[in-house]
């Protein structure tokens, strides 16, 4: 046991803040199908369970730095809501809208810092190896 080691990724702020916001996401989706379970009919039920599922696994390849896992992001954030609002799901279409178009916001914003790599300590280098 004393040579396994923890393995944990190192994240940019901005990436661990759209993994948050996608969590919290998720809890209200979980929350609404937890109470509306009975109005709800089976298609949308359906719906509402496999859009949680997947955003369950997409956080998790998120949080361990999956190389595409970012990339595939864009794609569920604009399918799944056109899903939801072609079903016909209402209101909950419109906020899981909503939510998702700030979500694609704050992704371009992770995508851009997800290689955040800090700048090279050049001062205690040779000069010419600069």
């Amino acid at each position: 046991m004393n040579k396994i080691k923890q393995y944990h990724p190192k994240l940019h702020f901005a990436v661990k803040r759209y993994s948050l916001l996608q969590y919290l996401i998720m809890l209200v989706i979980t929350a609404y199908l937890l109470v509306s379970m009975t109005s709800l009919s089976a298609e949308h039920q359906l719906i509402a369970v496999v859009t949680v599922v997947i955003m369950s696994i997409q956080n998790g390849f998120i949080l361990s730095r999956a190389k595409l896992a970012l990339a595939m992001e864009g794609p569920r954030l604009l399918v799944f809501p056109l899903l939801w609002i072609a079903s016909g799901m209402g209101m909950a279409a419109t906020l899981y809208s909503a939510s998702s178009i700030v979500s694609l916001f704050v992704l371009a914003n992770a995508v851009r810092h997800r290689n955040h790599r800090r700048p090279f300590n050049l001062s205690n280098e040779p000069e010419n190896i600069a």
